[in-house]
C-alpha cells in the first residue's frame, strides 16, 4: 500500500542520514549556518560575493544579513554603514554591495561607492543581476506585470518579453550573454539565452525539472557550461510533486551549452542541493539540512523525548491516545505540495505504541487533523486542489478549512470556508460547536493574520457561519490562537513584526483584550493552555534557539521549560494535562565548494 511505502521510504532515508552523506573527496564545507526558524529556513536565499569572501542571506528579498565565509561571523556594519531603514541588499559584480534603504531624503538602491548613481533609477521592487564587471544589469519588477525583463546599461536598457516566472539569471564572464531560467505554469522550466547587444534571444533547453523558488545559477569562465539545480535530467511529473515519499530532491547539474547534454555533479539523499555559483576555479552551492520530529515534554518542563521522526505541528485526540501531525519534507522543487497528515498511537507516558498511518492525504498541502471533542470529526487546513498542480500558488488551489469524519479516509471532505490564504491550523471550542483559526484573506493585505470563528452543525456536517473576531487595533496580526479549557477566553500570539511578539488574552467574542507579555520569536511559534487553564505554554527565542515557556494566566514572569539543543515550537498540551507535544526542528543552510579542475 502507498501509505506503508511512504513510511518505509522515510525510515530508509533516516538510515542513510545516520550513515552520513557520501561526497566527492574534494568537496569542502565552507559554512554551516543554523536556523532557528520554521519553514522560513529552507526558503532563505543565499548569494555569494564575486570574490567568495561573503555570503548574503535574505528572506523573500528582505531582512539582509551578511556573513564572512572565513570566520562565519555576521558583519552588519557592511550593510548598515551610511544607510538607514535598510530593506534589502544584493551583490553587483565587482562594484560591491547594492543596498536598498534611506540616505537623507532619498530612498533607493545605493552602491558601496557613495557617489555611484548607477542603480539609483531601479525601482525598489527590482530583482536584478549584474554582469561580472558591473557595467551591465538585468532586472525585472517583482510586483509588476507587463514590463518584462530589462537588460543593458542604466540609461540604455532593452526590454525582453519572456513567458514564465523568472527564477534565476546569470551573465557570462564577458557580459556578452545573459542566461535566464523560467518556471512555466505547466510545471516545466525553460532556459533562455539573451544577447544584450543584439537583442537576440534563443531557447537553450525546455522541459527542465527545476524549482519554482528563486536561486542562483553558475557559468564556467569559458562560457561553455552552465550549472543549475534540477530534480532530474527529464521532465517533471506534477503528480509526483504531491507524494511525500517521492525522491524529488534537487541536485546540481552541469549543462553543456553547445549540445544541451546534462550531467548530475552534486547530489545527496533527502537533501536539496541548489544555488550553484562559479567563483574563480571553484563551484559553490548550497544545501538544506532539515531534521524534524514530534517530541513530548513534561508539562512542568524537562527533557524532550521523541515520539516520531519526520513530523511537525502535533494535535492530540480528545482521549489522549493518538497524536496527529504533518509530514512530507520541505522539498524546494515541490514546496509544501507534498505535505500530508499522519497519526500515531501513544500511551499514558507519551510513548508511541503504533506505526504511523496516514489520516489526511490529497493534492497540495495538508495540515494535521484537529479532532472534535467527541472524536467523530476532524477539521484541517488544506491547500486542496482537484488535480495535481505544479507549485504552491498555482491556479485552482484553495487554502481553507475542511471537515471530515475522523476514521474514514474515504468520507467526503467538506469545505467549510472559501476565502483563506496562508490559513493556520483549526482548533475546536471545548463545546465542539466552533472552530478557531487564523488566516489572511485571499486578495487582501498580505502578512496580516485575522482571527476567524466558524460555527459548525455537526449533525449534517456544514458551516453555519464564519465570523472574523473583532479584535482591537492594538493586536497587529493574530498568527496563532487557542481556546481556554472553559471556552471563555482565547490566547493569541500577536506578530508585531521584526521578530517581536506579544501574548494577548481576549474574551471569546474578541473583547476585553489583555496583554500578558512581550517576547521575541523567529517564526510561527504557537501556544496552548495548560489543562487547568492556569497558564499558557508558548514558544519563544532563548539565546540562539527557540524553546518552550510558561506564563501564568494572571501574568508575571515567564518560566523557561526546555533547554533543548533543537528548536521547540507548536506546543499542544495533552488532554490529561501531563505532556506537551511539540515540533522539534534542527536545520541549517550549508555552503559547499568543489574545485572545477
Amino acid at each position: 500500500m502507498r501509505y506503508i511505502s511512504v513510511f518505509c521510504a522515510f525510515a530508509l532515508a533516516l538510515l542513510q542520514l545516520a550513515a552520513g552523506q557520501t561526497r566527492a573527496p574534494a568537496d569542502i564545507l565552507v559554512l554551516d549556518q543554523p536556523s532557528n526558524q520554521w519553514f522560513e529556513g529552507p526558503l532563505t536565499h543565499v548569494s555569494l560575493s564575486p570574490d567568495g569572501r561573503w555570503a548574503l542571506f535574505t528572506l523573500f528579498g528582505r531582512d539582509p544579513r551578511i556573513i564572512a565565509l572565513k570566520s562565519g561571523r555576521e558583519q552588519p556594519e557592511l550593510l548598515n554603514a551610511g544607510i538607514e531603514g535598510l530593506q534589502s541588499a544584493a551583490f553587483c559584480g565587482q562594484k560591491g554591495i547594492a543596498r536598498l534603504g534611506e540616505r537623507g531624503s532619498e530612498t533607493r538602491w545605493f552602491l558601496s561607492d557613495l557617489e555611484n548613481k548607477q542603480l539609483s533609477a531601479l525601482p525598489a521592487d527590482a530583482v536584478f543581476e549584474c554582469s561580472p564587471d558591473g557595467s551591465e544589469i538585468a532586472y525585472y519588477r517583482e510586483n509588476s506585470l507587463g514590463e518584462g525583463l530589462l537588460v543593458g546599461t542604466m540609461g540604455n536598457l532593452k526590454s525582453f518579453q519572456l513567458a514564465g516566472k523568472i527564477t534565476s539569471m546569470v551573465f557570462s564572464a564577458d557580459g556578452s550573454a545573459l542566461y535566464v531560467l523560467m518556471f512555466q505554469p505547466t510545471g516545466e522550466s525553460s532556459l533562455v539565452r539573451i544577447a544584450p547587444n543584439t537583442q537576440a534571444s534563443r531557447t537553450i533547453a525546455t522541459a527542465l525539472d527545476a524549482s519554482p523558488e528563486s536561486a542562483s545559477m553558475g557559468i564556467s569562465a569559458d562560457g561553455r557550461s552552465l550549472f543549475l539545480a534540477l530534480v532530474s535530467s527529464g521532465a517533471p511529473s506534477n503528480a509526483a510533486r504531491h507524494r511525500p515519499e517521492a525522491d524529488r530532491w534537487l541536485k546540481i547539474y552541469k549543462i553543456d551549452l553547445a549540445t544541451g547534454a546534462r550531467q548530475a555533479v552534486v547530489e545527496s539523499a533527502r537533501q536539496d542541493n541548489f544555488g550553484p555559483e562559479v567563483i574563480g576555479d571553484n563551484l559553490y552551492w548550497k544545501r538544506n539540512l532539515i531534521f524534524d520530529s514530534i517530541v513530548a515534554v513534561p508539562v512542568g518542563g524537562g527533557e524532550a523525548k521523541e515520539i516520531v521522526t519526520g513530523g511537525e505541528v502535533p494535535m492530540w485526540s480528545p482521549d489522549g491516545k493518538r497524536i496527529g501531525y504533518t509530514f512530507g519534507g520541505w522539498r524546494l522543487a515541490d514546496w509544501a505540495l507534498d505535505l500530508d497528515a499522519a497519526v500515531v498511537g501513544v500511551d499514558e507516558k507519551a510513548q508511541r505504541n503504533s506505526a504511523p498511518a496516514v489520516i489526511v492525504s490529497g493534492y497540495h498541502e495538508d495540515f494535521p487533523p484537529a479532532w472534535s471533542p467527541d472524536g467523530k470529526w476532524i477539521a484541517f487546513h488544506s491547500h486542496r486542489s482537484k488535480t495535481p498542480v505544479p507549485e504552491y500558488s498555482s491556479a485552482g488551489s484553495t487554502d481553507d478549512i475542511y471537515l471530515r469524519l475522523a476514521d474514514d479516509m474515504q468520507a467526503p471532505e467538506i469545505r467549510l470556508t472559501d476565502f483563506g490564504w496562508e490559513t493556520g491550523p483549526a482548533y475546536w471550542s471545548p463545546d465542539g460547536q466552533k472552530l478557531l483559526f487564523s488566516s489572511w484573506v485571499r486578495g487582501g493585505e498580505a502578512g496580516i493574520d485575522k482571527l476567524w470563528v466558524t460555527t459548525v452543525d455537526l449533525e449534517i456536517g456544514r458551516a453555519l457561519r464564519t465570523d472574523m473576531l473583532p479584535l482591537p487595533g492594538t493586536i497587529r496580526s493574530a498568527s496563532w490562537a487557542a481556546w481556554s479549557p472553559d471556552g471563555k477566553e482565547i490566547a493569541i500570539e500577536d506578530n508585531r513584526g521584526g521578530g517581536q511578539r506579544s501574548l494577548w488574552i481576549v474574551h471569546d467574542d474578541g473583547s476585553q483584550a489583555e496583554k500578558l507579555l512581550d517576547y521575541q520569536e523567529t517564526t510561527y511559534g504557537g501556544l496552548d493552555w495548560t489543562a487547568d487553564g492556569k497558564a499558557i505554554i508558548y514558544s519563544a527565542l532563548a539565546r540562539d534557539g527557540v524553546q518552550l515557556f510558561a506564563v501564568a494566566r494572571s501574568g508575571g514572569a515567564p518560566r523557561q521549560l526546555t533547554h533543548d539543543s533543537g528548536n521547540l515550537m507548536h506546543p499542544r498540551v495533552s488532554p490529561d494535562g501531563r505532556w506537551i507535544a511539540c515540533t522539534r526542528l534542527v536545520q541549517s543552510k550549508q555552503i559547499w565548494r568543489r574545485p572545477l579542475s
